[in-house]
């Protein structure tokens, strides 16, 4: 009987188990959880992570700004390796911009329904690979990203030059293969999908990618820059590339430096040219607190005749030693600051590409002899749109017609051959204020403007100028065989390395 009762028992569990399963995964299954997600979102997102660079960073080395205080923060005013700074684009890209966009391409590679969303991450992703390659030479392209994708765990680091010849490729197809005719992008932050101002964001793009060749292979730089005008660049502000913020979602360059306001100031090779020129920028750019440290609260004084940049070269103990010390203010220093109710708004824009840059870029290859047009034509209207750029940052910020044409008949900036690349370099230095990567990127490109080394004592640079950034420390602990490849390839892990095309 017992025997029995165990088969009953047994059948019955098993007919018990069988009978609620049935359904039992639906029935576990969340159905508001997303299953799936449109690559819209990732793609807006990627646009919404990028950043051009804090001001302490290369801001600092090309000396528009200084944090003359000790600690973390001021590696750069004192040329010195500190990685809390040289990772912060590494670790901004790969993890987040980076994988973002590597998600989308094989998602969307062949579907000829989101064409136009599949070229448009192509481009925005050259953008940033573009920007980590002039930060750290050799970095990680083919296997970026395919960690989930592929189990890459351990990506190899691509030559940089195979990196340039390959975005330069990416840009050339994939700006072509935008349509009109086909999907729109709303998700787009930059644009709100509209492909004629894509194209153009495209072709600057390798308009600016062309120019870096200029001095490593000429050749190279004109074809690829006629292409780029061939297709079309950007022709007003209004095709500018550039990341809206509100009070909501705040631009988080500005906010960093509002919380310590008394620590940041303007540099004084960044305040002088402007104001030795008599730059109408520099109302809306730089400011004089009777308190650094309230300048948040306190009434900007704009006058340029009471703007002065800190000393390069100093600290907050020996400044008071520098040749006329204007001494201290408040809780701070007798000296240029951001003006926080214009450029170092919360709500500041942060701009990647523009007309004013792109213009400029023109003026140098017209110069060079890589494209038709006159250089000064192309210099004059980088200038202007440069100034009109100013009401993106507040609607008050308008510069005259009459103050802009003044500014250009000024002896010391009205363009000349003889002073091409000087006067066309030091307007790009002056426009990308605020796009940290462009302004290094071009400086060390150009050799424009002429600075003075910061020689501040215990320099950890062998040169002038910090040329490079350090790869991750992780880097050599983690993905340590690839890490030495790219060293053996590139040269060594410092800040004197240059990257290729820097000659």
């Amino acid at each position: 009987m017992k025997k029995y009762i165990k088969i009953i028992l047994s059948a019955a569990c098993l007919f018990a188990a069988t009978g609620c399963d049935k359904g039992f995964r639906e029935l576990n299954v969340n159905p508001n959880n997303t299953t799936s997600l449109d690559p819209v979102f990732l793609f807006s997102n990627a646009e919404v992570l990028t950043y051009a660079a804090l001001m302490e960073t290369e801001p600092t080395v090309v000396q528009q700004f200084i944090d003359p205080f000790g600690g973390v923060t001021s590696a750069f005013n004192f040329n010195v390796l500190n990685q809390t700074y040289t990772v912060m684009r590494w670790n901004n890209a790969y993890p987040n911009t980076i994988k973002l966009l590597e998600h989308i391409l094989p998602d969307l590679k062949g579907n000829a329904s989101r064409s136009n969303l599949y070229n448009e991450t192509r481009i925005w992703r050259a953008y940033n690979y573009m920007m980590l390659v002039d930060t750290y030479g050799d970095v990680p392209y083919s296997q970026a990203g395919q960690a989930y994708l592929n189990s890459a765990f351990l990506p190899k680091y691509d030559k940089q030059q195979d990196i340039y010849a390959d975005l330069v490729n990416e840009l050339t197809a994939a700006t072509a293969a935008l349509d009109p005719a086909k999907d729109l992008v709303k998700g787009d932050v930059f644009f709100g999908g509209d492909i004629p101002q894509w194209k153009r964001l495209g072709y600057s793009l390798l308009l600016r990618i062309g120019m870096r060749y200029s001095k490593l292979d000429p050749g190279k730089a004109k074809t690829i820059v006629q292409a780029a005008v061939t297709g079309g660049v950007m022709q007003s502000n209004a095709d500018n590339c550039y990341l809206k913020y509100n009070n909501t979602y705040p631009n988080l360059v500005t906010q960093q430096i509002q919380q310590l306001t008394n620590t940041y100031y303007l540099a004084e090779p960044f305040i002088t040219q402007l104001k030795s020129t008599g730059d109408p920028r520099l109302k809306y750019i730089s400011a004089m607190y009777a308190d650094p440290g309230k300048a948040l609260s306190l009434a900007p004084d704009t006058a340029s005749a009471n703007q002065f940049g800190l000393p390069i070269g100093y600290d907050s103990g020996t400044l008071p030693t520098a040749p006329g010390f204007r001494g201290v203010s408040g809780s701070g220093f007798k000296y240029s600051q951001v003006n926080y109710s214009v450029f170092g708004k919360i709500t500041a824009p942060q701009f990647f590409v523009t007309y004013a840059q792109t213009q400029l870029l023109l003026a140098e290859a017209a110069f060079r002899g890589y494209i038709a047009g006159t250089a000064s034509t192309y210099y004059n209207n980088g200038v202007k749109a440069a100034m009109d750029q100013f009401t993106s940052y507040d609607a008050t910020a308008v510069i005259s017609s009459d103050a802009q044409n003044a500014y250009l008949n000024n002896p010391a900036i009205a363009y000349s051959d003889a002073n091409a690349l000087k006067l066309i370099n030091t307007q790009y230095w002056i426009t990308s204020f605020g796009n940290g990567a462009e302004t290094w990127a071009n400086f060390r490109r150009s050799g424009y403007p002429v600075l003075a080394p910061n020689t501040y004592p215990g320099r950890q640079i062998k040169g002038n100028f910090v040329r490079r950034y350090t790869y991750p420390q992780t880097e050599a602990a983690i993905n340590a065989d690839n890490y030495r490849a790219a060293v053996a390839s590139m040269g060594a892990d410092d800040l004197d390395t240059p990257v290729f095309w820097d000659k």
